[in-house]
């Protein structure tokens, strides 16, 4: 047998494989050892391992290249098209291929994103771009949020900047989102997240429609912070979602943002046209920017069976506030929800929450539940939970992320109890809504 590394084979050559059962693959070489080769196959961009004793004949189509590598774009400016703040802060979207492992790095920079959307110079000028990070969003953190918000505002302060365009990984885009939406208040102009759940190199990359969309949309004016991705699985629409309400619903598909207890404001379509949702106002003030987080805050998830004493661990830690994700309407377990005494007085979470609420750490409750509310006022258990502390902040809809960035920009604010809660219960961008509608929730469930 004949040993691969003899051939004179090339990471990054184009070639025409074909094996002894009469099945060809054409794809570019990405390793090659002594008994296989790994091809990125042409026509789905999917890897393929091809052994060498099932190969009848190997054809070099075409030289050597640097596959999964772009060109930096040429940014020209235009006039006629709105001024455009780029901020790139990694993510797939930003990835570029290791052919040595086939997996992928955040190491594009916002010119080579922008080289994979050749037209996007026809809806807009980009006339600043910004790297502020080249990471995934799973790394991302408050100081990232204080640093991309600040670079927006700065954007929303010139006048010479039209709209702004995030592009960012897509696991903690609502993060980021809502970080934004609440570290700048009378946002007066487009700030619009996107993502890809592909990488560049998969034929079924979505991230350049996704900036082709927002470039789109910039025209409309629409002031505010939200997210443009994939409304289908195809290329025909995205959804113009606000930050402090959508959410991601799935893993890997390209349709996975959706709106939650809410409608999107906008679609914008592949022929180039856009259907407005709902009117969007645009703010009397001047933008400000409050950007301060307060790190010791806890986002803590409420199961069946849990310790209550974790409770501890946050005011033995020195943390100021803490969200909890109860079940429904906003339960955790308390031995008072039924009649049935057989339930261990360890379990129940109440002492520990007044213990807490004591010490003068602010707790407030949010639901598992995407849809709907929170509400203290249906079960009498959950009275005994308001009791010990607990706030429900009038029975709101905020997304248990959201709350959790809320409460500790809230915590740096303000220094009295009594100026966080209303704080908190106050809609600042969008993330309470006072009315549910069921068209909502149907919505946001199709095509998923």
């Amino acid at each position: 047998m004949t040993s691969l590394n003899k051939l004179t084979l090339n990471v990054g050559q184009l070639l025409v494989v074909k094996t002894k059962k009469d099945i060809e693959y054409e794809g570019y070489l990405l390793k090659k050892t002594e008994d296989k080769i790994t091809l990125k196959l042409l026509d789905n961009s999917y890897n393929i391992d091809v052994f060498l004793e099932n190969i009848k004949d190997i054809k070099e189509k075409q030289a050597k290249i640097t596959p999964g590598k772009l060109e930096k774009k040429t940014i020209k400016a235009s006039k006629a098209l709105p001024n455009v703040l780029l901020i790139a802060t990694g993510g797939t979207i930003g990835t570029h291929v290791d052919y040595n492992t086939g997996a992928v790095s955040m190491s594009r920079s916002p010119e080579e994103i922008i080289s994979v959307v050749p037209d996007v110079d026809k809806y807009i000028n980009l006339k600043e771009i910004v790297s502020v990070s080249t990471k995934g969003s799973e790394d991302i953190y408050y100081k990232d949020w204080q640093t991309i918000s600040k670079a927006v505002y700065d954007g929303l302060l010139d006048n010479s900047i039209d709209g702004i365009i995030i592009s960012h990984g897509t696991d903690t885009l609502a993060y980021t989102g809502a970080a934004i939406s609440l570290m700048l208040e009378n946002v007066n102009k487009p700030v619009l997240l996107i993502g890809a759940q592909k990488s560049p190199d998969r034929a079924s990359f979505d991230g350049s429609f996704n900036l082709l969309c927002a470039a789109k949309f910039i025209s409309k004016k629409t002031p505010g912070v939200f997210s443009v991705m994939h409304g289908s699985m195809n290329d025909d629409f995205c959804s113009v979602i606000q930050a402090t309400k959508v959410y991601k619903l799935h893993t890997s598909r390209r349709d996975a943002f959706k709106a939650i207890n809410d409608s999107p404001v906008a679609k914008i379509f592949e022929d180039k046209s856009i259907e407005i949702i709902k009117d969007v106002k645009k703010p009397l003030e001047k933008p400000k920017l409050f950007n301060n987080f307060e790190d010791k805050t806890g986002l803590l998830f409420v199961y069946p069976n849990q310790d209550p004493k974790i409770l501890d661990w946050y005011l033995e830690n020195n943390y100021k506030g803490l969200v909890l994700v109860g079940t429904g309407l906003g339960h955790l377990p308390t031995g008072s929800g039924g009649q049935d005494k057989e339930f261990p007085e360890n379990k129940n979470w109440l002492p520990y929450l007044k213990k807490a609420n004591d010490k003068g750490m602010i707790i407030v409750m949010s639901s598992q539940c995407l849809f709907g509310r929170v509400n203290n006022k249906v079960y009498s258990n959950l009275r005994y939970v308001s009791d010990a502390g607990v706030e429900y902040l009038n029975s709101h809809d905020m997304l248990y992320f959201v709350a959790y960035i809320k409460l500790a920009i809230a915590l740096k604010r303000f220094t009295k109890k009594e100026e966080v809660i209303k704080y908190l219960e106050t809609n600042v961008s969008g993330e309470i809504t006072t009315k549910e509608l069921p068209k909502d929730f149907e919505d946001s469930l199709k095509n998923l």
